[in-house]
């Protein structure tokens, strides 16, 4: 077997000298031709004409998952049989495991207790509620972020609080000087028509603390300069209170507000008036956690019927951990869905060419599993992080792609964007342009003449070259193909390829 591949080495070594000898010639004779004034024949002639150019990166990469989350077990449930396995695409209700049905009945057991004891809990709570919501404590009133109409728990959710107190009778500036102040020194602070004198009470990473006396006129978030005793402007801030106490509601909504921004409540002082006030916070919550109890209940009843646990929603399993006569405890994860409506496409594109790449381009995607077929996806990121491999820096570009039945994580792909594109530009094939004396020019053909003309380029991708000063539209130029030597050297490297893959003839 050796010595027939030895044969053949030299048989391919034999023939190449021929070739090369045989194309050199053509090639000298082809010159000869060009020296006396014939066209040679790879070459062609093309208009200028106008249309659209564009510049394109490439970039490849294999597709990942872009949305996934993993699903928790709501119930300490035995498994009888797992009937998934990591990687199976399922709809929405496909079954995934059947349950053991005495596990489920001691679950709902369990939950039958915790709900009698919660019903003795509701029949022994006191019900009654009030209608004033009242102050804890004494101070001015700053803030009030509730109206007539609000449920006062939306309102505490927002906000934190139903209206803010000021509870030491004082307000506060915070500023940064550019220069150092000495705890306790009197200064000067002054805000709308006001000026009151102030006191700087603390400091903090160069920050300063200013207090000033309380007034029913001060409004917080009114923005104040501090100045020192000879008028030196020292920084400015807004007015807030020192010690801010919000006023908490745990239920009911506003019938009537009390009280304005301004005035001044003692402790027990009536804040607003509020209706639905029947039940307190702690009987509403126990009937909410009842209502939860119920809904489970009713969900594990209905589990006792059919034992299964089945997908949530259509996509790709993985990552599960349900196994055969094994428990599966409550808030543990079962598996991780991936789904099959979007997927990731992360690809490495070249610093010369990422300045051209924004967030929210379109580009073109094809996948090595069927090549055939084109699809589109979006930039979604693009990392600031470069990664310098071999000299060449590049940056993870992320690029959304839409569901596809027959797609699957970590399958390759080449993404294809435009970073440049002009219309309506005048354009000649790339291989009229030639460099002569370090000058960009074409051979332009006028009847039976021709002759070198200068022009300026402007985008050049591949196959076309924008013209922007030197030809006009409808000029005829020369476009110079591959030489019959370039053509034949092609040919002998195919086929010392194919030789080197082992495609060779039969012995």
């Amino acid at each position: 077997m050796r010595k027939k591949k030895k044969r053949w080495k030299i048989i391919w070594l034999v023939l190449v000298l021929l070739l090369l000898a045989g194309g050199a010639g053509l090639y000298l004779h082809t010159r000869k031709e060009d020296a006396q004034g014939r066209m040679p024949e790879n070459m062609r002639i093309e208009e200028a004409v106008r249309g659209t150019i564009r510049i394109t990166t490439e970039g490849n990469g294999s597709i990942e998952a872009a949305d996934e989350h993993p699903v928790l077990a709501k119930y300490t449930l035995k498994i009888d049989t797992v009937k998934a396995e990591n990687g199976d695409v399922v709809q929405g209700g496909d079954v995934l495991a059947t349950v053991d049905e005495d596990s489920v009945k001691e679950q709902i057991a369990l939950l039958e207790n915790d709900l009698s004891e919660l019903n003795s809990a509701i029949s022994m709570s006191d019900r009654s509620g009030s209608s004033s919501l009242t102050s804890p404590v004494a101070g001015r009133v700053k803030r009030i972020f509730a109206k007539a109409d609000d449920v006062l728990t939306d309102v505490v959710a927002e906000h934190g609080g139903v209206m803010e107190l000021s509870a030491d009778e004082k307000l506060k500036v915070e500023f940064r000087p550019e220069r150092a102040l000495k705890l306790g020194d009197t200064v000067n602070v002054s805000f709308l028509s006001y000026d009151e004198e102030g006191t700087v009470l603390s400091e903090r990473d160069g920050v300063y603390t200013v207090t000033i006396p309380d007034d029913s006129d001060y409004l917080v978030d009114t923005e104040a300069t501090v100045t020192d005793e000879d008028d030196n402007v020292l920084g400015t801030g807004y007015l807030k209170s020192n010690h801010p106490y919000l006023v908490d509601s745990a239920y009911g909504i506003v019938d009537e507000l009390n009280v304005e921004v301004g005035d001044w409540v003692d402790s027990g002082s009536t804040l607003l008036t509020r209706r639905y006030y029947t039940y307190n916070g702690d009987y509403l919550e126990l009937l909410e956690e009842r209502d939860e109890r119920m809904q489970k209940l009713q969900e594990l009843r209905a589990l006792k019927d059919t034992p299964q646990i089945c997908a949530e929603g259509s996509g790709i399993v993985s990552e599960l951990t349900l196994q055969d006569g094994a428990v599966a405890a409550e808030d543990t994860q079962m598996y991780r869905l991936i789904s099959t409506d979007r997927f990731w496409l992360k690809t490495q594109i070249d610093e010369l060419d990422i300045p051209g790449v924004r967030e929210g381009q379109s580009a073109k995607i094809v996948f090595d599993a069927f090549d055939d077929e084109e699809y589109e996806g979006r930039v979604e990121k693009i990392s600031a992080l470069g990664e310098n491999v071999g000299g060449v820096t590049k940056y993870t570009v992320t690029i959304s792609v839409p569901g596809i039945e027959k797609l699957r994580t970590a399958m390759s792909a080449t993404a294809t964007i435009v970073i440049d594109e002009k219309e309506d530009v005048l354009l000649v094939p790339v291989d009229a342009v030639q460099t002569v004396d370090g000058e960009r020019c074409v051979t332009l053909i006028q009847g039976e003449e021709q002759k070198l003309v200068p022009v300026t380029l402007g985008l050049v991708n591949n196959t076309q070259a924008e013209v922007v000063e030197g030809l006009s539209e409808g000029d005829q130029v020369a476009v110079l193909g591959k030489s019959d030597l370039e053509k034949m050297m092609d040919m002998m490297q195919q086929s010392r390829a194919q030789f080197a893959g082992g495609d060779r003839p039969n012995d």
